[in-house]
């Protein structure tokens, strides 16, 4: 990857939400070596295995790069010589609304991973604009002062190869869900759960013309998705509103395609991989996303768009050639091999630079 010799160490355990779409792990990448380790622990996301370090020592990288610390898997790596550098997703949504029993879990198994991520990483990364303060409330102490003066940020991003603007897969998979040329198709792919809040677009949406319709992917088809669902149809109308199920990568990217326009009440991986496809964004005043407001890729927030303009998210006339375009720049600006290669030029100016100091 980039040119470099590039393993993955991870663990055989898929996360429940989406046991139902994966049954197995699919292709890995291309030239990638992915070395899967059995748990001995598992609780939620928390995953906790043998061997990391012994895989580790086998590789002799010149860099780790670690990710999902609220797994606690990574935790060994930071007991290694080898240089590492930590990336951080945490947002504001990571910690809103905490259970007494997800702060004990925390403090049991999260609190002390981070710890030793904070004070033994020679760089911390943020790939939300968020991350290092929502983290810093967490810590506390001489955490929250250490992460509050990080400055290494890169952003969120997708496979270019993998979500893309086609016409002619826009038009195929319109014509597969019976939406015509005057449909105003406005999608959500998320986990349909209720801390994603999706009812708190509901005035809006139920102030919009009739031919303005919700498309949601990601629904598990529990109780909470069947409930949701008649709600919504409820409050804003019979056959405007379709849930789908999870969608793996080449599904999804049709039903990006086949929409005008993306909407998110909290921030999300999905939310890149839309822009990806040339869709304009709907979200949430989220500090994660403070980096798309004024570009070409975000419309408004969700509380601010009027609903008195017809047709107010409706890319109406808008060449496709211009989409096509929205498409390109993004996997210019958020594709993963331009985050790729923004961690590897930060990790290069403060661990490979001194290794060449002091060889």
């Amino acid at each position: 990857m980039l040119g470099h010799d590039t393993s993955v160490i991870t663990s055989t355990v898929i996360p429940s939400y989406v046991g139902n779409l994966n049954k197995d792990f699919g292709d890995d990448p291309k030239d990638v070596k992915v070395i899967r380790l059995k748990p001995k622990f598992t609780l939620g996301q928390i995953v906790i295995a043998r061997g990391i370090k012994r895989e580790i020592n086998k590789l002799n990288p010149d860099l780790v790069i670690v990710i999902g610390l609220g797994k606690a898997f990574p935790k060994p790596v930071f007991s290694t010589k080898f240089a590492t550098v930590t990336l951080l997703g945490d947002n504001a949504h990571s910690y809103a609304n905490l259970s007494f029993k997800t702060k004990i879990l925390f403090s049991l198994f999260k609190k002390s991973t981070y710890r030793k991520a904070i004070r033994r990483s020679a760089n911390l990364i943020a790939y939300t604009p968020q991350s290092f303060e929502a983290a810093a409330k967490m810590m506390g102490g001489k955490d929250a002062e250490i992460l509050r003066n990080q400055t290494d940020y890169i952003s969120l991003g997708f496979w270019g190869d993998e979500f893309y603007f086609s016409s002619l897969l826009r038009t195929a998979k319109r014509a597969e869900l019976g939406y015509n040329d005057e449909d105003n198709v406005i999608i959500t792919a998320t986990r349909v759960v209720p801390e994603k809040n999706l009812e708190a677009v509901i005035p809006l949406l139920a102030e919009t013309p009739f031919n303005v319709k919700w498309l949601i992917v990601g629904s598990a088809g529990d109780d909470y998705a069947k409930e949701l669902n008649d709600y919504l149809q409820t409050f804003i109308g019979k056959n405007r509103v379709r849930i789908l199920g999870y969608a793996d990568k080449h599904h999804l990217n049709a039903l990006y395609n086949a929409a005008d326009m993306a909407l998110y009440t909290v921030p999300a991986i999905s939310i890149f991989e839309a822009i990806g496809t040339g869709l304009r964004l709907i979200a949430g005043e989220d500090k994660s996303l403070q980096h798309l407001r004024n570009t070409e890729y975000f419309f408004s927030s969700y509380r601010g768009v009027s609903t008195e303009l017809y047709g107010w998210g409706y890319v109406e006339n808008e060449p496709e050639e211009v989409r096509m375009q929205r498409s390109t720049k993004a996997k210019a600006a958020f594709g993963w091999e331009k985050i790729a290669g923004d961690i590897l030029n930060i990790a290069d100016k403060s661990i490979l630079s001194k290794s060449r100091q002091n060889p």
